[in-house]
């Protein structure tokens, strides 16, 4: 049998993160190991986590050090230290279905990652019954043109293959290790979608994520903006060549990675156009103004 290491990443999560791990050692797949990776957390956090580790013998907690590393590290230093053949990985506020694990790893199949639907909510999941949801029941676009624009595929719904991290060799920082991992993966043309929902993601106030958006100020920095696209198209490029041009498409990827990997400020808005009309065939606030602030903060 496969073996599939689970990482989470946590930060002041005292609120929450009992409720997460019930659901993580509720799984109906066995967990090989739990690797912890507190960042700092000054609330009860540890404690909660140190006594999950003495009932469960496959807890391993990453002791933290004095500084705040942020969610790309906490979730990259947990990755290298899996040794399951998987990784499934978890927020420190979600809650999952019991057969999330069993479900991922019949449907990935020969594909290097999977991800699965999911149901937002807020607050407890005692009011969950209470509360109006809806899936996405949008059709899933995996192809790397969509992916390397725009990232639409969260880390806590995802699956990977050990051995395909592995051989990700060039990391960008400041792109969310999710983005990154859907980028690599759709570059390989190797993403397979699971439609059932497997997750109840939790949105509140003092998600990981959220913290982050609300230090940046949302407003359009043209400097920062030409700046931090071509970083990332560069980026883009040498993690390309790290992993291969072996056929058409490939190459066809990575010179529209090269035709944006500008420093030129109407080459970079042009860029943004050619998301909304080549790729999506529509220009809106969502696939045009959105992302020129995403990219300006």
């Amino acid at each position: 049998m496969k073996t599939v290491s689970v990482i989470l990443a946590s930060y002041n999560g005292e609120k929450y993160i009992e409720e997460q791990l019930d659901s993580i050692f509720a799984q109906t797949y066995p967990i090989h190991e739990l690797l912890v990776g507190d960042d700092g957390s000054t609330d009860n956090t540890m404690t909660i986590l140190n006594n999950y580790a003495h009932k469960y013998k496959n807890i391993k907690i990453i002791n933290p050090d004095d500084k705040h590393h942020g969610v790309n590290y906490n979730f990259k230093r947990l990755m290298d230290m899996a040794s399951g053949d998987y990784i499934a990985i978890s927020d420190q506020d979600d809650i999952w279905f019991p057969e999330k694990i069993e479900v991922m790893m019949k449907e990935i199949g020969n594909h290097v990652l999977a991800y699965s639907n999911a149901i937002p909510f807020s607050g407890s999941i005692s009011g969950f019954k209470d509360q109006t949801f809806e899936c996405d029941s949008s059709i899933p676009e995996n192809q790397i043109e969509d992916i390397m624009f725009n990232n639409i595929i969260s880390g806590h719904r995802m699956l990977i293959k050990k051995e395909f991290i592995n051989e990700i060799h060039e990391w960008n920082f400041d792109v969310y290790y999710d983005w990154w991992l859907a980028i690599s993966a759709a570059y390989r043309n190797s993403i397979v979608y699971i439609s059932d929902p497997l997750v109840l993601w939790r949105r509140h106030n003092d998600s990981m994520t959220l913290l982050n958006h609300r230090k940046q100020k949302k407003i359009f920095k043209i400097f920062k903006f030409i700046k931090r696209r071509y970083l990332y198209f560069r980026s883009l490029l040498k993690l390309f060549e790290s992993l291969g041009i072996e056929n058409r498409k490939q190459l066809i990827i990575y010179k529209l990675a090269h035709r944006f990997a500008s420093k030129s400020l109407c080459i970079n808005l042009y860029g943004c156009l050619y998301y909304c009309i080549k790729i999506k065939s529509e220009i809106s606030y969502t696939n045009f103004i959105k992302p020129i602030k995403m990219w300006s903060k």
